[in-house]
């Protein structure tokens, strides 16, 4: 069940790949609105894969890179998907604009959970 907001979240840029056109922003250009996309898209993604994978018995390393693993490898396939959608193509750029925000989402993550887990001891240790 920890990887079912993942799996809806895959869904949900299966399903906007898909389209032909999608809608943008308003103020925003289309070319900005792409960009945000994939970057907003692919750093909740990393986000709740990390989330699912968190509580497997894997030290925090493991889990923080085979969430990054699976939102890149995602994101390929989507790119290639998208090469089969009339008025979409692929494009490596995506593909860094993907890879990037997983790797700055689940860095603030690491470091977010690195100063829970400092916390924690700390302040378990107060109580000794």
């Amino acid at each position: 069940m920890r990887f079912l907001p993942a799996a809806l979240w895959m869904a949900l840029i299966f399903f906007l790949s898909s389209r032909s056109t999608l809608p943008h922003a308003p103020g925003l250009s289309g070319a900005l609105t792409a960009i945000a996309g994939h970057l907003v898209a692919y750093a909740i993604l990393a986000l709740l894969l990390a989330w699912g994978l968190r509580g497997d018995h894997l030290t925090r390393w493991r889990w923080l890179l085979l969430a990054f693993t699976i939102a890149v490898a995602y994101g390929a396939t989507d790119e290639i998907h998208q090469s089969f959608v009339p008025g979409r193509d692929a494009s490596p750029v995506d593909l860094l604009l993907d890879t990037t925000a997983a790797a700055a989402a689940l860095t603030a993550a690491a470091l977010t959970s690195s100063r829970e887990t400092s916390h924690r001891s700390r302040t378990l240790g107060e109580g000794e």
